[in-house]
């Protein structure tokens, strides 16, 4: 199979599951667990409110002030895509309700990462992976909220923002050629005459984002832990530059993968269930989801393939591997073993709103910030405002979780007993399935979309779906002109 993967283009979905799943074990190697962010994130707040208001401690009451490497790595691993396909997607002008829905998904997203003491990264990435059970009960408790608030945003006529990607190739494909990828040029028609450097308000949040990460930046130099300063453990001086540089790599490798593919959480995840609705109807001429809900082409294939789902388990099994490494051969603690409780149940059912409202969880939304996606500009404000319900009454939150533990139990080998070689066994179980679902996922992908194997390994998304309706569905020669007309959509 001849593969070359173009700095140029985007990538096949699973190459990202194997660019996030290194940037976990490099984490894990140096750390001894995976990757965690939201933490960081809010710690940079503080540090910003140390320095723009120094008296109040809105923020820094609870978290104290920090850098954190590997969030400006994935950004900046990000942007480095955006000078390799020399095209940023800052270009694509999305509805005023995308863009509130955004920031309302930013707030309520990060206000669920605190109760749920951590983010689909934490939970979905290295969670799975480490076999927690909390993070198993987190998966469970987030997919619903997911599903009602994708249908809920279709029902909103903005259902054909979900994408994976913008890419302004296949937006002016579904322009000028309709047929079933009509409703991918609806982001062309859009934005065809926009100029996002005139757009004050964005320009503005972007100017905002480069000063807060600066800030932290800085601060990580002039802020000493060593001699009394509050916080900074991750300044210079007390990290060292080489573990400093290393977060950044980490946050690099995985910052490129996702932005070369659209690599998320909760869609990976939600992408069984909703490919059960993708059915062509041959009497009304469409699926339900580009008759009623109006969800683009690339989007619908790309749950018909199976990919997202396949990516993600890629990098499940990839970190499984080296925590059990470290497990059995190294002595090192299963990581992420947090306590499951009903606080959590409701962090995950908002982080469910949240990220189909940001169209991303939080992981992913740094990665689209770094491509200059507008939406992920407009949840970003939401995100550092969204922390204030729970920083200004941590404590109250805190007794809460207390008393509403649902299992003491961590991890999914301690189920079974003590005994180390059932433990042992049933994680090797545990794995096996892991793997068993990438198998699953790509024989079901194979068989909804009649693509092959070699196709789906080396082509990325976008052609992929451009060549599937072309080739099944030769008869809708209707123009995007045409389409419009047709389905009363307003543009």
């Amino acid at each position: 199979m001849n593969f070359q993967l173009s700095l140029r283009k985007q990538w096949p979905f699973w190459v990202s599951g194997v660019f996030v799943g290194i940037a976990e074990v490099m984490h894990y190697v140096a750390f001894g667990k995976p990757i965690h962010l939201t933490t960081g994130l809010v710690q940079m707040t503080s540090a910003l409110e140390q320095t723009l208001a120094p008296g109040l401690d809105w923020w820094s009451r609870a978290y104290r002030p920090d850098v954190h490497w590997g969030i400006i790595g994935i950004v900046l691993g990000a942007w480095l895509v955006t000078r390799m396909e020399r095209e940023s997607r800052s270009w694509r002008r999305y509805p005023r309700a995308n863009l509130w829905l955004a920031f309302w998904g930013g707030l309520v997203f990060s206000l669920g990462t605190r109760l749920a003491d951590g983010c689909t990264t934490h939970h979905f990435l290295g969670g799975i992976s480490s076999m927690s059970v909390a993070s198993l009960i987190f998966v469970v408790s987030i997919l619903p909220a997911g599903f009602l608030t994708f249908y809920w945003i279709t029902k909103l006529g903005v259902g054909n923002a979900f994408k994976g990607q913008e890419n302004r190739g296949t937006a002016r494909y579904g322009y000028e050629h309709g047929g079933k990828m009509w409703l991918d040029g609806i982001a062309w028609d859009m934005s065809k005459d926009y100029k996002p450097g005139r757009n004050w308000l964005q320009i503005g949040i972007v100017v905002f984002a480069l000063l807060f990460f600066a800030n932290a930046i800085v601060g990580s130099f002039l802020h000493d832990p060593l001699e009394g300063q509050v916080g900074w453990q991750h300044a210079i001086v007390n990290f060292g530059w080489g573990a400093a540089i290393w977060l950044i790599l980490v946050g690099i490798v995985a910052g490129i993968g996702m932005a070369k593919t659209g690599f998320g959480t909760e869609c990976a995840m939600m992408t069984p269930e909703i490919s059960m609705g993708l059915k062509h109807d041959r009497k009304r001429g469409c699926s339900l989801f580009e008759g009623q809900w109006r969800i683009s082409g690339a989007t619908r294939y790309m749950f018909g393939s199976m990919s997202p789902f396949t990516a993600i388990f890629i990098e499940f099994v990839i970190l499984w591997v080296a925590i059990m490494i470290g497990w059995q051969l190294f002595g090192r603690e299963l990581p992420f073993q947090n306590t499951a409780t009903w606080v959590m149940v409701l962090g995950a059912l908002m982080q469910g709103f949240g990220s189909v409202a940001m169209i991303g969880c939080e992981i992913r939304t740094y990665m689209r910030l770094g491509l200059g996606y507008a939406t992920a500009m407009a949840a970003f404000p939401g995100f550092l405002l969204g922390y204030l319900p729970y920083t200004l009454f941590a404590e109250w939150w805190e007794d809460l979780a207390s008393a509403t533990v649902i299992t003491d139990v961590k991890s999914v080998p301690e189920l079974f007993g003590q005994d180390p070689a059932t433990q042992l066994f049933a994680a090797l179980v545990y794995g096996a399935l892991l793997f068993s679902l990438i198998v699953w996922s790509v024989r079901r992908g194979m068989r909804l979309t009649g693509t092959s194997f070699k196709a789906l390994a080396t082509t990325p998304n976008d052609e992929l779906a451009i060549e599937f309706f072309k080739r099944n569905f030769p008869e809708d020669e209707r123009s995007y002109a045409e389409h419009v007309k047709q389905r009363d959509v307003a543009v």
